[in-house]
């Protein structure tokens, strides 16, 4: 039975983040894509017209989730609780899906192909600007210290998440990420908690 468009693309989504997980970048084939899939590589350029355009769906597919995950996150509660949550449903979110691990903490996919560097741009951009902007809500109602930047402590949170999301991926996926997020998330708390 053939299957309809967005469900194929679908298929060779997840089959290359499975991919991605098992080998890293430079495993992602057409062949071992079609491999995974279950049907030819031209099949495969009926829905991507390469490896560039497959890996920006990867990133198109994260940055909806994300999204989501701040979307949920803001209905939390206080700016506190929003941290909290999007901490803890991003960290849940890269334990489930570690092929998106490799895809957004692996630069050198991206060093050569501008069009992948400008979408991790907006997807980066897009994280930094909600998590400041919680954290501007927060110091507003006085929950979260105004001794720093709203800015640089949004910086300090996610910056130090992808540094976890690294280290988790290159000790090959060996700990569990939501019970090391558990750790960082109390600490980030006590850091940024006015009084």
């Amino acid at each position: 039975m053939k299957k309809d468009t967005e469900t194929r693309q679908k298929e060779i989504i997840e089959a290359s983040l499975e991919i991605l997980k098992q080998g890293g970048c430079h495993k992602l084939t057409m062949k071992e894509i079609a491999k995974h899939v279950g049907i030819s590589e031209q099949a495969i350029y009926r829905h991507f017209e390469n490896k560039v355009a497959i890996l920006a769906a990867v990133i198109e597919y994260f940055r909806s989730r994300v999204s989501e995950i701040f979307k949920r996150a803001k209905e939390a509660g206080s700016p506190i609780q929003q941290i909290q949550n999007f901490i803890e449903t991003l960290l849940e979110y890269f334990e489930n899906h570690p092929g998106l691990a490799v895809v957004v903490t692996s630069e050198d996919i991206f060093q050569n192909e501008s069009s992948l560097s400008q979408e991790i741009k907006k997807l980066v951009d897009n994280r930094i600007s909600n998590m400041t902007k919680i954290i501007q809500n927060g110091q507003a109602a006085g929950e979260i210290t105004d001794k720093y930047p709203a800015r640089d402590l949004a910086f300090m949170i996610l910056g130090s998440l992808r540094f976890l999301v690294i280290t988790w991926r290159l000790s090959s996926f060996s700990f569990s990420l939501q019970k090391k997020g558990e750790s960082l998330k109390k600490s980030y708390i006590d850091l940024i908690k006015k009084g």
